[in-house]
């Protein structure tokens, strides 16, 4: 007869992890709603309606299941709650729940550091998702529970490692292959993609507009979308031979630079660019340089390292691609929109994580290797 006991572990220990994860997912949609909006996760200490910023009673605060029984809107004020936060909740649950079950011949704790690891990833999927945000400390976290679980089951991150030194070296050489191949990409794709200068034959008019929820600026028949060039910290546009209709320039200055939030004059000095309602002039010619691949990339592709190793980081890179052009055909994302990759690297990491070894494999068996 089987052995019933050990069947019952094998099934109410992922169970438990699965309820766990529904509830450190509700404390996730916290962390994905705040820190892109610069709040604290801590204070207000209670979760509050998007809409209305009413406090949630506890007793609506229970994972997937009020959002389910609220039919998807809120108690207090009656308006729609994204379906996000109840998915977010049941993707935490799956992942843990899963987790649980392929590592079985784990000691919980490694299964607890794995868990923890795939919340981190689960965060920095969904922020760049929504906000094509990545927040470091995030992938910092994800990196150090990587570490942690090659000390305690060295062969999940390298079947070959023969003890905790050889897992802590197969992660750390992970994250450094990780981080330094992305940020390679990310300074070729600037230097090769990121730049691009227009001259005109004569002075075009350009004006700087609010569109809606976004920035516009048109220059002669060219529209320049400010959530289209504006995809990583060393981005702007520059005006070159410029008249500017809404303020002075000083004499001698001829150029005008734009990053997201200010217009820079050649002395440094920053105008904010809350301060006008729109800006108009012409110019003789105009540059811009944004990023290829955003800099974030390369600290999701460190915490990818830490735990998959440099074939997950591979794997990553070459899957991601394919699952983010999969994506983009589906969505119907027009060429020039800025299309994070941070989603599909992550799911392409747990791809590997799960089943690399079994591809793997499969692959060898393929070419007959």
């Amino acid at each position: 007869m089987p052995d019933m006991g050990f069947m019952d572990i094998a099934v109410i220990l992922p169970l438990g992890f699965a309820l766990i994860g529904a509830c450190i997912g509700s404390f996730l949609n916290v962390v994905i709603y705040r820190i892109p909006r610069g709040m604290s996760v801590n204070n207000p200490r209670r979760s509050f309606c998007p809409s209305c910023g009413k406090p949630i009673p506890w007793y609506l605060n229970f994972p997937i299941v009020s959002w389910i029984f609220l039919r998807g809107r809120s108690a207090c004020c009656g308006k729609l709650i994204s379906p996000r936060y109840m998915l977010v909740e049941l993707s935490c649950a799956l992942l843990f729940g899963f987790t649980a079950w392929e590592l079985d011949f784990e000691p919980v704790a490694v299964q607890s550091f794995v868990c923890l690891w795939m919340a981190c990833m689960l965060s920095m999927l969904m922020m760049d998702a929504r906000d094509m945000i990545v927040y470091p400390p995030l992938a910092m976290i994800g990196a150090f529970l990587g570490i942690v679980t090659a000390v305690c089951a060295p062969e999940l991150v390298e079947p070959a490692a023969l003890s905790p030194l050889h897992g802590v070296v197969f992660s750390v050489t992970g994250m450094a292959t990780g981080f330094l191949i992305f940020r390679l990409i990310a300074l070729v794709g600037r230097l090769v993609f990121g730049r691009r200068s227009v001259h005109f034959k004569s002075p075009q008019p350009w004006r700087l507009c609010q569109e809606g929820d976004d920035v516009l600026m048109t220059i002669g028949e060219q529209r320049i979308f400010w959530s289209q060039l504006f995809t990583g910290k060393n981005c702007s546009i520059t005006l070159r031979k410029a008249v500017i209709s809404a303020c002075s320039l000083p004499d001698g200055v001829s150029s005008l630079r734009f990053a997201e939030d200010a217009l820079i004059l050649p002395d440094g000095i920053r105008r904010s660019l809350e301060d006008f309602d729109c800006l108009s002039g012409t110019c003789e010619s105009y540059s811009m340089e944004r990023e290829a691949m955003g800099s974030g990339d390369a600290w999701i592709a460190m915490a990818i390292g830490a735990l998959c190793g440099w074939q997950g980081v591979l794997f990553a890179l070459v899957g991601g691609s394919f699952i983010s052009l999969f994506f983009a055909l589906i969505l119907r994302v027009r060429r020039g929109v800025p299309m994070p990759f941070g989603p599909a690297l992550i799911f392409a990491a747990w791809i590997w994580f799960f089943f690399g070894q079994q591809l793997l494999m499969s692959y060898l068996d393929l070419i007959g290797a």
